[in-house]
């Protein structure tokens, strides 16, 4: 009698592993934290992963059996709280990051119990900057747009590419990338395509000469160096600024996006990345203390030289005497630099 108790004892418990081990392979056809046996997993963004828009969306997968709270919180001192819904077990929120390395803490909770913890780290690359450039070890550029991660996401959005070449959408809400990417549009200048949400022109899949190693990592990569995309539009552009003498170094090499966000930007109309004097002093850092720059106008005046007052109150940015993309003049100096010679060649910050 005790040996049959023993094996029924036993058959139960395997009966109950088999049916478990079933029920987490079946729960969910996609996820990844049925496979890890999580109940709360940060799918985006990936760990140790390279971002370069300062908005972040998070997607969170859980368990939804077992959860019904998610907290998260961001190394920026922000944090969100979300209850979740019988029917879903994705769920995604917004954050907003400067340049650097950061992280995402996601919490789950049953009945006021902490029952899953998840965190990935993060950086956010600076394409202009002397400290967010280059970026750290053990951190790399990953991507989502490949079979494999979209199929986490299918269930609920539809991750085909429903854009038309060369047609706008009427309602860009119609667009499927515009659920996920519409923080694009966030800043307060936006560039036309952006706007539009006509991704493929740029996104075309292609890489170049300086991304190579990235082919066939993501369905929506574009070449780099960018310039030949832009300048598919941008033709009179292109047209103007070869056909001068002098040519600056990042036009030449069709670096673009060096200086312009190619989707927005909170500067001005031209989707510069800073605002002029820090931008062209994130290269040109000799250059960056304009407060000596007028104290050396004042004291070419006073060695009897006739300078226009605006370099004098400091009223002046680099663009003022240069052109930024093209010239026939040497130091690439526009046309009328107020008779101004030998400043910035000579210059250097202290001097």
């Amino acid at each position: 009698m005790r040996n049959r108790r023993s094996a029924y004892f036993i058959y139960l418990i395997l009966l109950f592993a088999s049916c478990t081990a079933a029920l987490s392979a079946t729960k969910s056809e996609n996820g990844s934290l049925v496979k890890s046996g999580k109940l709360i997993s940060i799918v985006q963004p990936f760990d140790k992963g390279v971002y370069e828009e300062e908005y972040i969306d998070v997607a969170i997968e859980i368990d939804l059996d077992r959860v019904d709270t998610i907290k998260l919180f961001s190394s920026e001192n922000e944090r969100a709280i979300i209850r979740t819904e019988e029917d879903r077990d994705f769920y995604h929120y917004l954050f907003r990051f400067p340049f650097g390395e950061h992280s995402i803490r996601a919490e789950a909770y049953r009945d006021g119990k902490k029952v899953g913890v998840d965190k990935v780290k993060f950086y956010r690359r600076a394409f202009l900057s002397k400290y967010y450039r280059v970026i750290p070890p053990g951190f790399e550029k990953k991507f989502f747009h490949n079979g494999k991660n979209e199929k986490q996401c299918d269930m609920c959005h539809d991750m085909s590419v429903n854009e038309e070449p060369g047609v706008a959408f009427y309602d860009i809400s119609e667009s499927n990338c515009f659920e996920c990417h519409q923080s694009l549009l966030y800043k307060k200048f936006a560039h036309a395509p952006t706007v539009n949400f006509v991704c493929l022109p740029c996104h075309n899949g292609k890489t170049g000469i300086k991304n190579r190693k990235y082919r066939g990592r993501s369905k929506f990569l574009y070449p780099d160096p960018i310039g030949d995309t832009c300048f598919k539009c941008h033709k009179k552009n292109h047209k103007k600024w070869t056909s001068r003498k002098n040519m600056h170094d990042p036009v030449g090499a069709g670096k673009c996006n060096l200086c312009h966000n190619p989707h927005s930007s909170d500067v001005n109309k031209n989707f510069l990345r800073k605002r002029v004097w820090s931008l062209c002093t994130s290269c040109h850092a000799d250059k960056r203390s304009k407060k000596s720059y007028i104290k050396l106008f004042k004291n070419r005046v006073l060695a009897g030289e006739n300078i226009d007052r605006k370099f004098l109150k400091g009223d002046f940015v680099c663009i003022t005497c240069h052109d930024p993309h093209s010239s026939d003049k040497p130091y690439l100096l526009r046309e009328n630099y107020g008779g101004i010679e030998n400043v910035c060649i000579t210059f250097s910050e202290g001097g």
